[in-house]
């Protein structure tokens, strides 16, 4: 009984555990595209479940069911992440989130797979496929490959991102005795909202929809300061400041107040004595310009 429930916590844990997800509709087509090739190649040369016993042109009956595949993948990983952004953000994304898409795709696959089987298939000498056959046929080919390379992966890319953030901290040089001790001016989107501070107490930028909030070291603690502008527009007038740097496309960072870095499948990630939460790095960083955010 005890190991029952063990497992199955560690099998919660696991489903909670951070995962990533390719927002890139370029990519999702391409994946479609190789999954949809490979129904097509499988159907057609090992002709499963019973589909030896039809008549007809196999090679475009194979074919439709690999079409079938490529267009209901491209729709549910590609096209609907770019209308619900919130809930497909990377940074909110677990390996739990990624199977029930997963299955939620297996769903789909076989009911158009049913529509389609239901117009073209021979009935002269094999009955016409129930949903519920499909369904089942769909999930058996797909059930094993989906946890095998959900685990797989997310395994590959911690322990890759761990390795990579091992690294970087062990051959970093930092020095924080380093200051900028000048106090800046920067100009909202009208050109006359302003903020003014001193630099050396900047801990982080992010944004928050059309405003930027600064938080600032104080003796207090962080202290939140607003301005209507874009990240973009804000490191332009602090481009000539090396230590200020952009990490993410909501996050622009002061690296001398960055204390580590660790990763995860998700991606990697800052930690900072100052912050109670970690600040992401995106995902297009090479390993040589994450160094940078590390002082």
């Amino acid at each position: 009984m005890d190991f029952i429930i063990n497992y199955e916590m560690n099998f919660l844990n696991w489903l909670k555990k951070p995962y990533f997800f390719n927002s890139s509709l370029k990519s999702q087509i391409s994946i479609a595209l190789g999954i949809g090739f490979f129904i097509f190649i499988f159907l057609y040369l090992f002709l499963p479940f019973g589909m030896s016993d039809l008549k007809g042109n196999i090679f475009f009956y194979c074919l439709g069911f690999g079409f079938v595949t490529f267009f209901t993948q491209t729709f549910i990983f590609g096209i609907i992440p770019l209308i619900f952004k919130d809930f497909f953000k990377n940074e909110n994304w677990t390996i739990g989130k990624n199977i029930l898409l997963l299955f939620i795709l297996i769903t789909a696959i076989s009911f158009f797979n049913w529509l389609y089987n239901s117009q073209v298939q021979n009935t002269e000498n094999w009955r016409l496929l129930t949903l519920k056959e499909i369904y089942i046929y769909t999930f058996t080919i797909s059930i094993f490959p989906i946890f095998i390379f959900t685990y797989l992966s997310e395994k590959f890319y911690s322990i890759q991102r761990q390795s990579v953030s091992k690294k970087i901290m062990d051959t970093r040089v930092t020095d924080k005795t380093i200051k900028i001790d000048e106090t800046v001016t920067l100009y909202a989107e009208n050109n006359k909202d302003t903020i003014t501070f001193n630099l050396n107490k900047l801990v982080y930028i992010t944004s928050q929809k059309n405003y930027a909030s600064f938080y600032l070291k104080t003796e207090n603690g962080l202290k939140e300061r607003i301005l209507r502008n874009s990240l973009l527009q804000i490191i332009k007038q602090l481009k000539d400041f090396k230590n200020i740097k952009r990490c993410h496309k909501s996050y622009i960072i002061h690296t001398k107040f960055m204390d580590s870095i660790y990763g995860n499948a998700r991606g990697y990630y800052l930690k900072s004595k100052f912050l109670d939460k970690e600040i992401p790095i995106s995902r297009s960083f090479k390993k040589e310009e994450i160094k940078e955010f590390i002082q």
